[in-house]
Protein backbone atom coordinates (compact mmCIF):
# COMPACT_ATOMS: atom_id res chain seq x y z
CA UNK A 1 0.00 0.00 0.00
CA UNK A 2 2.92 2.49 0.97
CA UNK A 3 4.61 1.74 -2.27
CA UNK A 4 1.54 2.67 -4.25
CA UNK A 5 0.95 6.00 -2.13
CA UNK A 6 4.93 6.20 -3.18
CA UNK A 7 4.65 5.75 -6.75
CA UNK A 8 1.36 8.27 -6.87
CA UNK A 9 3.59 10.69 -5.30
CA UNK A 10 5.99 10.55 -7.88
CA UNK A 11 3.36 10.61 -10.98
CA UNK A 12 2.27 13.26 -9.45
CA UNK A 13 5.31 15.60 -9.25
CA UNK A 14 6.16 14.36 -12.91
CA UNK A 15 3.01 15.73 -14.10
CA UNK A 16 3.24 18.96 -16.17
CA UNK A 17 0.86 22.24 -16.72
CA UNK A 18 0.48 23.44 -19.82
CA UNK A 19 -1.83 27.06 -20.10
CA UNK A 20 0.09 28.66 -22.61
CA UNK A 21 1.97 28.73 -26.27
CA UNK A 22 4.69 28.98 -23.46
CA UNK A 23 4.35 25.99 -21.47
CA UNK A 24 3.85 23.99 -24.59
CA UNK A 25 6.95 25.18 -25.94
CA UNK A 26 8.83 24.44 -23.07
CA UNK A 27 7.15 20.75 -22.53
CA UNK A 28 7.99 19.94 -26.23
CA UNK A 29 11.30 20.93 -25.77
CA UNK A 30 11.97 18.98 -22.98
CA UNK A 31 10.74 15.80 -24.76
CA UNK A 32 12.93 16.20 -27.90
CA UNK A 33 10.14 18.16 -30.39
CA UNK A 34 11.50 21.30 -31.15
CA UNK A 35 9.00 24.25 -32.44
CA UNK A 36 10.54 27.47 -33.31
CA UNK A 37 8.07 29.44 -35.52
CA UNK A 38 6.11 32.43 -33.84
CA UNK A 39 3.85 33.70 -36.26
CA UNK A 40 0.73 32.45 -35.98
CA UNK A 41 0.12 30.25 -39.13
CA UNK A 42 3.51 29.19 -39.22
CA UNK A 43 3.49 27.66 -36.03
CA UNK A 44 -0.04 25.66 -36.18
CA UNK A 45 1.81 24.17 -39.43
CA UNK A 46 4.60 22.99 -37.04
CA UNK A 47 3.08 21.66 -34.52
CA UNK A 48 1.18 19.41 -37.48
CA UNK A 49 4.36 18.56 -38.98
CA UNK A 50 6.11 18.09 -35.81
CA UNK A 51 3.55 15.68 -33.98
CA UNK A 52 2.39 14.20 -37.46
CA UNK A 53 -1.54 15.42 -36.59
CA UNK A 54 -4.40 16.90 -38.69
CA UNK A 55 -5.01 19.93 -39.49
CA UNK A 56 -8.03 20.84 -37.45
CA UNK A 57 -6.33 19.06 -34.43
CA UNK A 58 -3.31 21.39 -34.72
CA UNK A 59 -5.84 24.36 -34.96
CA UNK A 60 -7.59 23.34 -31.74
CA UNK A 61 -4.43 22.56 -30.07
CA UNK A 62 -3.39 26.64 -31.04
CA UNK A 63 -6.47 28.07 -29.90
CA UNK A 64 -6.88 26.80 -27.13
CA UNK A 65 -3.51 27.55 -25.75
CA UNK A 66 -3.49 31.21 -27.01
CA UNK A 67 -6.68 31.49 -24.80
CA UNK A 68 -5.14 30.42 -21.58
CA UNK A 69 -8.52 30.17 -20.46
CA UNK A 70 -7.77 26.30 -18.51
CA UNK A 71 -4.85 24.92 -17.33
CA UNK A 72 -4.27 21.13 -18.18
CA UNK A 73 -2.43 18.84 -15.69
CA UNK A 74 -0.85 16.08 -17.94
CA UNK A 75 1.93 13.44 -17.68
CA UNK A 76 3.62 14.16 -20.84
CA UNK A 77 3.42 16.39 -24.16
CA UNK A 78 1.33 13.32 -25.97
CA UNK A 79 -1.13 12.87 -23.44
CA UNK A 80 -1.39 17.14 -23.76
CA UNK A 81 -2.29 16.38 -27.59
CA UNK A 82 -4.72 13.03 -26.85
CA UNK A 83 -6.20 15.69 -24.04
CA UNK A 84 -6.87 18.00 -27.13
CA UNK A 85 -8.02 15.60 -29.90
CA UNK A 86 -10.97 14.00 -27.26
CA UNK A 87 -12.14 17.51 -26.90
CA UNK A 88 -12.65 17.66 -30.58
CA UNK A 89 -14.01 14.64 -30.85
CA UNK A 90 -16.57 15.12 -27.98
CA UNK A 91 -17.56 18.67 -29.34
CA UNK A 92 -17.73 16.96 -32.86
CA UNK A 93 -19.96 14.06 -31.62
CA UNK A 94 -21.98 16.04 -29.27
CA UNK A 95 -23.16 18.33 -32.51
CA UNK A 96 -23.89 14.79 -34.27
CA UNK A 97 -25.86 13.32 -31.25
CA UNK A 98 -27.69 17.09 -31.10
CA UNK A 99 -28.91 16.99 -34.62
CA UNK A 100 -29.94 13.53 -34.34
CA UNK A 101 -32.43 14.37 -30.99
CA UNK A 102 -33.29 17.69 -32.90
CA UNK A 103 -37.28 17.48 -33.62
CA UNK A 104 -37.68 15.74 -30.63
CA UNK A 105 -40.02 17.90 -28.10
CA UNK A 106 -40.20 15.87 -25.34
CA UNK A 107 -38.69 12.14 -24.19
CA UNK A 108 -40.17 9.49 -22.39
CA UNK A 109 -37.53 6.94 -20.20
CA UNK A 110 -38.77 4.09 -18.51
CA UNK A 111 -36.49 2.29 -16.49
CA UNK A 112 -36.90 -1.23 -14.31
CA UNK A 113 -35.91 -0.73 -11.13
CA UNK A 114 -35.40 -4.46 -9.99
CA UNK A 115 -33.90 -3.77 -6.24
CA UNK A 116 -36.28 -0.70 -5.42
CA UNK A 117 -39.27 -3.37 -3.97
CA UNK A 118 -37.30 -4.89 -0.38
CA UNK A 119 -36.59 -8.55 -0.42
CA UNK A 120 -36.69 -10.91 1.91
CA UNK A 121 -33.71 -13.21 3.15
CA UNK A 122 -34.47 -17.05 1.73
CA UNK A 123 -32.72 -20.00 3.28
CA UNK A 124 -29.91 -20.80 1.01
CA UNK A 125 -27.83 -23.15 3.44
CA UNK A 126 -28.58 -26.30 1.47
CA UNK A 127 -27.82 -24.40 -2.16
CA UNK A 128 -24.49 -22.90 -0.71
CA UNK A 129 -23.18 -26.63 0.04
CA UNK A 130 -24.21 -27.96 -3.71
CA UNK A 131 -22.45 -24.91 -5.23
CA UNK A 132 -19.14 -25.36 -2.82
CA UNK A 133 -18.94 -29.06 -3.76
CA UNK A 134 -19.46 -28.36 -7.38
CA UNK A 135 -17.12 -25.12 -7.57
CA UNK A 136 -13.80 -26.58 -7.64
CA UNK A 137 -14.87 -30.06 -9.90
CA UNK A 138 -15.56 -28.02 -13.10
CA UNK A 139 -13.45 -24.92 -13.06
CA UNK A 140 -10.58 -25.00 -15.37
CA UNK A 141 -7.95 -22.13 -16.46
CA UNK A 142 -8.95 -19.87 -19.25
CA UNK A 143 -6.67 -18.55 -22.40
CA UNK A 144 -5.95 -16.18 -23.71
CA UNK A 145 -6.99 -16.52 -26.71
CA UNK A 146 -10.42 -17.89 -25.27
CA UNK A 147 -10.48 -14.09 -23.67
CA UNK A 148 -9.48 -12.24 -27.14
CA UNK A 149 -12.27 -14.22 -28.33
CA UNK A 150 -14.93 -12.63 -25.44
CA UNK A 151 -13.32 -9.46 -26.05
CA UNK A 152 -14.07 -9.40 -29.63
CA UNK A 153 -17.84 -10.13 -28.92
CA UNK A 154 -18.13 -7.20 -26.56
CA UNK A 155 -16.93 -4.87 -29.46
CA UNK A 156 -18.80 -6.31 -31.96
CA UNK A 157 -22.29 -5.72 -29.44
CA UNK A 158 -21.10 -2.05 -29.07
CA UNK A 159 -21.36 -1.25 -33.02
CA UNK A 160 -25.09 -2.41 -32.94
CA UNK A 161 -26.36 -1.63 -29.55
CA UNK A 162 -26.29 0.51 -26.71
CA UNK A 163 -25.73 0.16 -22.85
CA UNK A 164 -28.06 1.34 -19.75
CA UNK A 165 -24.93 4.00 -19.05
CA UNK A 166 -24.91 5.49 -22.48
CA UNK A 167 -29.29 6.33 -22.19
CA UNK A 168 -28.05 7.48 -18.63
CA UNK A 169 -25.60 10.35 -20.25
CA UNK A 170 -28.34 11.00 -22.97
CA UNK A 171 -30.49 12.05 -19.80
CA UNK A 172 -27.91 13.92 -18.18
CA UNK A 173 -27.03 15.43 -21.37
CA UNK A 174 -30.37 17.15 -22.17
CA UNK A 175 -31.76 17.34 -18.04
CA UNK A 176 -28.55 19.74 -17.57
CA UNK A 177 -29.73 23.10 -16.61
CA UNK A 178 -33.51 22.24 -17.15
CA UNK A 179 -36.37 22.21 -15.22
CA UNK A 180 -38.90 20.93 -17.39
CA UNK A 181 -38.46 17.29 -16.16
CA UNK A 182 -41.48 15.39 -14.61
CA UNK A 183 -41.25 11.62 -13.30
CA UNK A 184 -43.62 9.42 -12.09
CA UNK A 185 -43.68 5.42 -10.74
CA UNK A 186 -45.39 2.62 -11.47
CA UNK A 187 -45.03 0.62 -8.42
CA UNK A 188 -47.25 -2.40 -9.73
CA UNK A 189 -44.84 -2.98 -12.40
CA UNK A 190 -42.17 -1.26 -11.20
CA UNK A 191 -41.24 1.04 -13.77
CA UNK A 192 -39.65 4.66 -13.00
CA UNK A 193 -40.76 7.08 -15.87
CA UNK A 194 -39.15 10.61 -16.55
CA UNK A 195 -40.74 13.08 -18.37
CA UNK A 196 -38.00 15.29 -20.09
CA UNK A 197 -38.67 18.66 -22.70
CA UNK A 198 -36.20 18.83 -24.99
CA UNK A 199 -34.22 21.76 -24.77
CA UNK A 200 -33.54 24.16 -27.58
CA UNK A 201 -30.02 25.06 -27.36
CA UNK A 202 -27.92 21.60 -25.33
CA UNK A 203 -24.46 22.56 -23.59
CA UNK A 204 -21.91 20.50 -22.99
CA UNK A 205 -21.79 21.28 -19.31
CA UNK A 206 -22.95 18.36 -18.25
CA UNK A 207 -19.48 16.62 -17.39
CA UNK A 208 -19.30 18.10 -14.34
CA UNK A 209 -15.19 18.17 -13.72
CA UNK A 210 -12.75 21.14 -15.19
CA UNK A 211 -11.73 21.04 -18.61
CA UNK A 212 -8.11 20.76 -17.85
CA UNK A 213 -7.92 18.48 -14.63
CA UNK A 214 -7.29 15.03 -15.04
CA UNK A 215 -10.61 13.91 -14.43
CA UNK A 216 -12.33 15.90 -17.24
CA UNK A 217 -10.11 13.81 -19.58
CA UNK A 218 -10.89 10.56 -17.92
CA UNK A 219 -14.65 11.46 -18.24
CA UNK A 220 -13.67 12.46 -22.09
CA UNK A 221 -12.39 8.69 -22.02
CA UNK A 222 -15.70 7.18 -21.08
CA UNK A 223 -18.05 9.06 -22.64
CA UNK A 224 -16.94 9.46 -25.99
CA UNK A 225 -17.50 6.12 -26.88
CA UNK A 226 -21.52 5.88 -25.19
CA UNK A 227 -22.44 9.05 -27.46
CA UNK A 228 -20.66 7.16 -30.54
CA UNK A 229 -22.87 4.05 -29.70
CA UNK A 230 -26.01 6.57 -29.32
CA UNK A 231 -25.29 8.20 -32.35
CA UNK A 232 -25.45 4.74 -34.39
CA UNK A 233 -27.75 2.87 -32.31
CA UNK A 234 -30.22 5.46 -30.33
CA UNK A 235 -32.85 4.90 -32.91
CA UNK A 236 -33.25 1.40 -32.40
CA UNK A 237 -34.50 1.88 -28.57
CA UNK A 238 -37.07 5.10 -29.74
CA UNK A 239 -40.54 4.32 -30.20
CA UNK A 240 -42.97 7.98 -31.44
CA UNK A 241 -45.77 8.17 -28.97
CA UNK A 242 -49.10 7.24 -30.13
CA UNK A 243 -50.82 10.20 -29.51
CA UNK A 244 -48.19 13.36 -28.61
CA UNK A 245 -46.74 14.80 -31.68
CA UNK A 246 -42.88 14.87 -31.41
CA UNK A 247 -42.71 12.74 -28.13
CA UNK A 248 -40.77 9.51 -27.93
CA UNK A 249 -40.38 6.72 -25.43
CA UNK A 250 -37.71 5.17 -24.61
CA UNK A 251 -37.38 1.76 -22.73
CA UNK A 252 -33.95 1.87 -20.92
CA UNK A 253 -34.37 -1.90 -19.20
CA UNK A 254 -34.15 -2.99 -23.34
CA UNK A 255 -30.49 -1.57 -23.24
CA UNK A 256 -27.55 -3.65 -22.20
CA UNK A 257 -26.70 -3.96 -18.86
CA UNK A 258 -23.62 -1.76 -18.04
CA UNK A 259 -21.60 -4.73 -16.39
CA UNK A 260 -22.64 -7.03 -19.29
CA UNK A 261 -21.41 -10.66 -18.80
CA UNK A 262 -20.39 -12.33 -22.20
CA UNK A 263 -20.57 -16.06 -22.29
CA UNK A 264 -20.00 -18.74 -24.67
CA UNK A 265 -20.13 -22.51 -24.64
CA UNK A 266 -19.05 -25.60 -26.47
CA UNK A 267 -21.23 -29.13 -26.86
CA UNK A 268 -20.89 -31.19 -29.71
CA UNK A 269 -19.20 -29.45 -32.41
CA UNK A 270 -21.82 -26.34 -31.22
CA UNK A 271 -21.25 -23.38 -30.33
CA UNK A 272 -23.89 -21.25 -27.74
CA UNK A 273 -23.51 -17.75 -26.90
CA UNK A 274 -25.24 -15.40 -24.57
CA UNK A 275 -25.57 -11.94 -22.85
CA UNK A 276 -27.24 -11.33 -19.40
CA UNK A 277 -30.38 -9.10 -19.27
CA UNK A 278 -33.44 -9.60 -21.06
CA UNK A 279 -32.42 -8.48 -24.43
CA UNK A 280 -33.12 -10.54 -27.44
CA UNK A 281 -29.82 -10.38 -29.48
CA UNK A 282 -30.03 -12.02 -32.77
CA UNK A 283 -27.59 -15.37 -32.52
CA UNK A 284 -27.16 -15.33 -28.76
CA UNK A 285 -29.61 -17.58 -26.63
CA UNK A 286 -32.51 -16.10 -25.32
CA UNK A 287 -34.72 -16.94 -22.01
CA UNK A 288 -37.30 -19.51 -22.32
CA UNK A 289 -40.75 -18.75 -21.43
CA UNK A 290 -41.51 -18.85 -17.84
CA UNK A 291 -43.56 -22.10 -18.22
CA UNK A 292 -40.84 -23.51 -20.81
CA UNK A 293 -37.94 -23.35 -17.82
CA UNK A 294 -36.40 -27.01 -16.91
CA UNK A 295 -33.62 -24.93 -14.37
CA UNK A 296 -34.69 -23.11 -11.32
CA UNK A 297 -32.64 -19.77 -10.66
CA UNK A 298 -32.15 -17.85 -7.58
CA UNK A 299 -32.17 -14.45 -5.44
CA UNK A 300 -29.06 -12.72 -5.88
CA UNK A 301 -27.94 -9.06 -5.01
CA UNK A 302 -25.66 -6.74 -6.84
CA UNK A 303 -23.00 -7.83 -3.91
CA UNK A 304 -23.39 -11.05 -4.86
CA UNK A 305 -25.51 -12.77 -1.53
CA UNK A 306 -27.49 -15.64 -2.37
CA UNK A 307 -31.10 -15.35 -1.50
CA UNK A 308 -31.73 -11.68 -1.73
CA UNK A 309 -32.17 -9.35 -4.15
CA UNK A 310 -34.26 -10.47 -7.43
CA UNK A 311 -34.20 -13.77 -9.08
CA UNK A 312 -31.17 -13.66 -11.63
CA UNK A 313 -33.74 -15.78 -14.60
CA UNK A 314 -31.69 -13.90 -17.32
CA UNK A 315 -28.17 -14.17 -16.84
CA UNK A 316 -26.08 -15.80 -19.58
CA UNK A 317 -24.83 -18.89 -18.61
CA UNK A 318 -28.11 -19.30 -17.27
CA UNK A 319 -29.79 -18.82 -21.27
CA UNK A 320 -26.90 -21.06 -22.47
CA UNK A 321 -27.96 -24.05 -20.27
CA UNK A 322 -31.87 -23.66 -20.99
CA UNK A 323 -30.87 -23.92 -24.78
CA UNK A 324 -28.51 -26.97 -24.68
CA UNK A 325 -31.41 -28.85 -22.58
CA UNK A 326 -33.99 -27.77 -24.95
CA UNK A 327 -31.77 -29.17 -27.96
CA UNK A 328 -30.92 -32.50 -26.06
CA UNK A 329 -34.66 -33.10 -25.00
CA UNK A 330 -35.50 -32.24 -29.05
CA UNK A 331 -32.84 -34.63 -29.79
CA UNK A 332 -31.01 -32.22 -31.80
CA UNK A 333 -28.28 -33.10 -29.00
CA UNK A 334 -27.04 -36.22 -27.17
CA UNK A 335 -26.40 -35.94 -23.59
CA UNK A 336 -22.75 -37.09 -23.41
CA UNK A 337 -20.09 -35.64 -24.29
CA UNK A 338 -17.64 -32.50 -22.76
CA UNK A 339 -19.12 -29.24 -22.33
CA UNK A 340 -16.99 -26.20 -21.95
CA UNK A 341 -18.28 -22.59 -20.91
CA UNK A 342 -16.46 -19.42 -21.30
CA UNK A 343 -17.56 -16.64 -19.43
CA UNK A 344 -16.32 -12.74 -18.94
CA UNK A 345 -17.09 -13.17 -15.18
CA UNK A 346 -17.37 -16.00 -13.01
CA UNK A 347 -20.77 -17.31 -12.62
CA UNK A 348 -22.99 -16.12 -9.83
CA UNK A 349 -23.98 -18.37 -7.54
CA UNK A 350 -27.77 -18.68 -9.33
CA UNK A 351 -26.19 -19.76 -12.04
CA UNK A 352 -23.64 -21.99 -10.59
CA UNK A 353 -26.52 -23.42 -8.98
CA UNK A 354 -28.25 -23.83 -12.99
CA UNK A 355 -25.14 -25.40 -13.28
CA UNK A 356 -25.68 -28.17 -10.81
CA UNK A 357 -29.15 -28.86 -11.36
CA UNK A 358 -28.15 -29.76 -15.26
CA UNK A 359 -24.78 -31.70 -13.85
CA UNK A 360 -27.33 -33.94 -12.13
CA UNK A 361 -29.89 -34.30 -14.85
CA UNK A 362 -27.11 -35.06 -17.72
CA UNK A 363 -24.67 -36.98 -15.91
CA UNK A 364 -22.86 -38.27 -18.86
CA UNK A 365 -21.69 -34.55 -20.15
CA UNK A 366 -18.26 -33.36 -18.23
CA UNK A 367 -19.08 -29.30 -17.54
CA UNK A 368 -15.92 -27.34 -17.63
CA UNK A 369 -16.33 -23.88 -16.76
CA UNK A 370 -13.36 -20.81 -17.32
CA UNK A 371 -13.71 -17.25 -16.70
CA UNK A 372 -11.38 -14.34 -16.93
CA UNK A 373 -12.39 -12.16 -13.86
CA UNK A 374 -13.95 -12.94 -10.08
CA UNK A 375 -17.02 -12.17 -9.35
CA UNK A 376 -17.32 -8.93 -7.84
CA UNK A 377 -13.63 -7.35 -9.36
Amino acid sequence: MREESLTLKKRKKTRIDICNIRDFKEASIKEGYILSKIEENDLKKEISEVFNIEKNLADKLYKVIKEEEHTFRVNNINEFIDYIEKIVLFEDNHNRLCSKINGIRILHIDREEYEREPSSQDDVEEIIKIIDDLKPNIYSTMKQSEKEKIDKLEKELSKHYVYAKDIELLKNMISNNNDKIYQQYNSEKRVKTLYIDIPKVIDKNYIKPLQGTIEYHHHLSNNIPRIERLINNLNKYMKPHEIEEKTFIIDQSQALQDTINIAIATFNNKEFKAISGKNNVIGYCASPDIEKVAFEACKVNKLGKLGIGYKRVNDSEKKIFEEINKQIESKILKDEGELTLYSKWEPCPSCYYVISQFCEKYPKIKVKVKYDKKYGE
